[in-house]
């Protein structure tokens, strides 16, 4: 299975996750900082830099914990900590011993956190940050390039590198995993149109106030006669027929669903009421014409219900029943027809 591109941080309930994991994190390096002040062979070379950095994870670890809201903000609330990160931990190690400070150690807090919710691309530049962690000793510690440091920095910086492919992979196979069910999820089996819940999902994003939004309902003639004389299979075939016509009445970036048995949707964006009408009309000349083959017996046809947002309903409840209500009105008055909640609403 390839792994996506993508990291985890696309979905709100990942980054309200992350953000919480970053206080976490945040306070438990805090926490480390000061017991590697009172620990025995620690070299306390600059202790004030050791409290303020302490100071600063405890403010950030407070602020992911309890202000934030780690859904509404943008690349840099991750990115931001994650970076300054790398030379904070490096400057902690120089303050705490150098080679020889457990503090290179944190290191690997940074690795998971960011291997683990961030993009492969930016994943990666963490995973060299890491090493970069790793190997600063060398540039002002000369026992550092003595001794067995450097055997230590090939382990270390061999476990970083195993580890962050590991993190990486695995979690590019869950957010692939993770998106096919949502796509099964949003999708009908039968026809493989959109279902009610992507419908729904259609109509938050793009009821915003910006433009009208029009909904057609359609719900077949008929069909419960199909099911009865030529049984299920037959019925199946006519609504994955019907699901095809409906896609070839509709202009590209309209949206097209299967609500439940022989009911569908259309959905298409700045309409006026013509336009919905001439849509609503090629929807009812497409299903006469609609090609059957072994069911010609059956008369099939459809009745069309259809509202526009915001002329006939301000909400999405407002606006499915709007339409629905001009569908059963439609099969009141005679089906195989289309009525707008212009024209039948206050008539009825």
């Amino acid at each position: 299975m390839a792994t996506p591109k993508k990291g985890s941080l696309e979905v709100d309930e990942e980054r309200m996750l992350a953000g919480k994991l970053a206080g976490v994190l945040f306070l438990t390096a805090a926490a480390t900082i000061v017991l590697m002040l009172f620990l025995p062979g620690i070299e306390n070379r600059h202790w004030e830099w050791v409290v303020a950095l302490a100071a600063v994870c405890v403010a950030w670890a407070a602020y992911c914990l309890t202000l934030a809201r780690p859904e509404e903000h943008g690349p840099w609330f991750w990115h931001v900590p994650a970076t300054l990160s790398i030379p904070l931990i490096a400057g902690l190690v120089a303050a705490t011993g150098g080679a020889d400070s457990p503090a290179r150690f944190m290191a690997f807090f940074l690795l998971f956190y960011t291997t683990y919710f961030f993009q492969r691309r930016w994943a990666w530049f963490y995973v060299a940050g890491c090493a970069v962690i790793a190997l600063s000793p060398l540039l002002y510690d000369r026992a550092a390039v003595g001794g067995g440091y450097l055997g230590e920095l090939m382990v270390v910086c061999a476990a970083y590198l195993t580890l962050g492919w590991l993190i990486i992979a695995g979690k590019g196979v869950m957010v692939d995993l993770r998106e096919r069910a949502r796509s099964l999820s949003l999708l009908d089996p039968l026809t493989e149109l959109a279902n009610r819940r992507a419908l729904l999902e259609w109509l938050d994003r793009n009821m915003d106030g910006t433009g009208r939004v029009g909904l057609i309902l359609a719900d077949l003639d008929g069909f419960k006669d199909v099911n009865t004389v030529h049984g299920y299979p037959a019925g199946d075939a006519v609504l994955c027929e019907t699901a095809r016509t409906l896609q070839s009445c509709v202009r590209t970036g309209d949206f097209v669903a299967r609500l439940g048995g022989d009911e569908f949707a259309v959905l298409t964006r700045r309409v006026g009421q013509d336009a919905m009408q001439g849509l609503a009309i090629r929807v009812l000349d497409a299903v006469r014409a609609m090609p059957r083959r072994g069911t010609e017996d059956v008369q099939l046809t459809v009745s069309v219900g259809w509202a526009v947002y915001p002329d006939d309903a301000k909400t999405i409840d407002e606006l499915v029943a709007a339409a629905d209500f001009c569908v059963r009105g439609a099969k009141q008055t005679g089906k195989d027809r289309a009525l707008s909640a212009v024209d039948w609403a206050p008539a009825a």
